[in-house]
């Protein structure tokens, strides 16, 4: 999962963006919290009104906070984590008061272990996020131990038009995943929306060897094999590569991964780590249905072949990183941002190369598309605390600080314009805009407009302007025209072409893949854990993927699937499953 984090703090930053919020005031006769100093009046915060997803209260409120951080931050002006304009804003507009109790680096394990030990104590802040690997398990113990409020009603009545519009994008499945015996009991991240994986070719070995353009996984086979033995570098030694794809830790995934072998199991229709619900509402387990008998075929015979890296039982994302980096590989499956990491460093390394993206249809012309709409981040309040619905007024807010069209807000941008990636844009005490998870497809939207002369900037957003600059130099100076000259150039000059020519691949090529008619999302509709997953899911998970391999690798016939389903339920599987059935009806009513 690292490498694919990797992936994501490549490009994500100047990505995924979100939109506003509805405006109203008041304070719906909330009882002042701890800490609230009536004398204090507003604070200078707008006057007080009707009740709203983000009005301001009458009397300062005061909150808690725990706050995740950057290592190294670069704030400008002499702002820090505890004082800085975008959190000053927040508590004008909203006529509150936070104060972080204590703040950890989230790029380890030092934030979640210190929460837990918070969690240990009951000694816990009254708003704060849980976030990364532990986020699940760790809203599960806070909801068991009775330790953190129900949000239901805060989110029916305070949660703005345009939160509830991002959530309904994958039908409230984020929501749903943040609910226990029905209530809503944390406010979850929206992911953005699942990509389909595409198919990575060199297309300059691809000509080299006068191949024709793949549309089937038999043509995917075919250019692999001659990529592996048909020496496409012209070096005259057997040092190639065709498809090459992680085992570790997984080699499919329930979303888009980097370099799994998803492409293959998704054109089968199948979907080997989901939880998929038929239309009768009947949830199975997708990782034992027939049709991952058929992708475990096709892909044992990738392996018997040749088609698939003999070594792939021993790589991890970062090898096939390497592999791909050297100019080593000439195959991979990624979403639509691998130009920006990995595949980028291929054309860094040898300015000649050419990668292209390509989508498999399945045999009714649809692009399967794994979705796992799951947050892996919530926002809690502690239980008892007198404002729970500040919490959801201080993500209506991150939300429409993240779309930027409110003046105020954009001046607060310009003056952390010159900020680097290490640092947050808007380090206010709660940073949870809820993102649109379309808002991709919505960019490249305008983008393509603008290419082809259908509209002028003014579409574009405050976010969209930085990848049009390079689209549109690219354009005004194609990579090619300058692949010859790039010794001579500075190194400013150069990696501005470098990075015009991998942002139009990945906008303008592979975007245009990923934004059709023809996409079919099938979504992962349960991601919490039930009674008989915390004592058996993990060794359940461990016998599928060993049961997958061997018969990959051809320690086991293919046969050997069904005889695997049915050790699967046997040893826990059908119990998870009914226990997920119930759970999934009664989070969705």
């Amino acid at each position: 999962m690292k490498t694919k984090q990797a992936a994501a703090a490549a490009f994500l930053c100047a990505l995924v963006l979100a939109s506003a919020c509805s405006n109203g005031n008041g304070n719906g006769g909330n009882a002042p919290a701890p800490g609230t100093n009536a004398a204090a009046g507003n604070g200078g915060a707008a006057e007080a009104a009707p009740d709203g997803p983000m009005s301001p209260y009458a009397e300062t409120v005061s909150y808690t906070t725990v706050k995740g951080t950057t290592q190294n931050p670069n704030f400008p002006n002499g702002d820090t984590y505890e004082k800085n304009i975008w959190q000053d804003y927040v508590e004008k507009k909203l006529n509150v008061k936070g104060k972080i109790s204590w703040s950890a680096p989230t790029d380890g394990e030092q934030y979640s272990k210190k929460l837990s030990v918070d969690i240990a104590s009951n000694q816990l802040p009254d708003i704060f996020m849980i976030d990364g690997s532990t986020a699940t398990p760790m809203l599960k113990q806070l909801v068991e131990g009775d330790m953190i409020e129900d949000l239901s009603e805060v989110f029916d009545k305070y949660a703005s038009d345009t939160v509830k519009e991002h959530y309904a994008v994958d039908d409230n499945t984020a929501l749903n995943g943040a609910k226990f015996d029905g209530k809503l009991m944390a406010i979850p991240g929206v992911p953005e929306q699942a990509q389909p994986m595409l198919v990575w070719l060199r297309q300059d070995w691809l000509e080299k060897l006068k191949l024709p353009e793949p549309k089937t996984l038999d043509d995917v086979r075919t250019i692999s094999k001659a990529f592996t033995t048909q020496d496409p570098d012209g070096n005259g030694k057997n040092d190639t590569l065709g498809l090459v794809a992680q085992s570790n830790p997984d080699f499919y995934s329930n979303s888009f991964n980097l370099h799994t072998l998803d492409t293959v199991f998704w054109t089968s229709k199948a979907f080997p780590k989901t939880w998929i619900k038929g239309d009768d509402g009947t949830v199975k387990w997708g990782g034992i249905q027939p049709e991952v008998k058929t992708a475990l075929g096709i892909i044992r015979d990738m392996y018997k072949e040749g088609s698939l890296d003999s070594d792939f039982g021993l790589k991890d994302g970062g090898k096939t990183t390497e592999d791909v980096s050297s100019g080593k590989a000439g195959m991979v499956f990624e979403a639509w941002y691998a130009p920006f990491y990995p595949l980028g460093n291929t054309l860094r390394n040898n300015p000649n190369a050419e990668w292209k993206p390509y989508a498999i249809l399945d045999s009714e012309g649809k692009l399967q598309v794994a979705s796992n709409p799951t947050p892996v981040s919530y926002i809690v309040v502690r239980k008892g605390y007198e404002n729970p619905e500040l919490a959801m007024k201080l993500i209506n807010l991150s939300t429409e600080i993240l779309e930027r069209k409110d003046p105020e807000i954009q001046a607060l941008y310009e003056q952390y314009k010159e900020i680097k990636l290490s640092t947050l844009l808007h380090p206010t005490y709660i940073d949870f805009g809820i993102a649109d998870p379309e808002v991709l497809g919505k960019r490249y939207i305008k983008y393509k407009d603008l290419v082809e002369g259908k509209a002028d900037e003014s579409i574009l957003g405050p976010d969209d302007t930085d990848g049009w600059v390079s689209l549109k130099q690219e354009m005004e100076t194609p990579f090619a025209s300058v692949r010859d000259k790039l010794s001579s150039m500075s190194d400013e000059d150069k990696n501005a072409a470098f990075n015009n020519h991998i942002s139009w691949v990945a906008w303008m090529d592979a975007l245009k893949l990923s934004s059709t008619d023809n996409l079919n999302y099938v979504t992962n509709v349960f991601n919490g854990s039930t009674k008989t997953m915390d004592r058996k899911w993990e060794s359940l998970l461990t016998m599928q993927k060993q049961a997958y391999l061997k018969i990959i690798t051809g320690n086991e016939p293919l046969d050997s699937f069904d005889r695997f389903v049915e050790d699967w339920n046997k040893q826990g599987g059908d119990q998870v499953t009914q226990e997920v059935q119930e759970e999934v009806q009664k989070n969705n009513g």
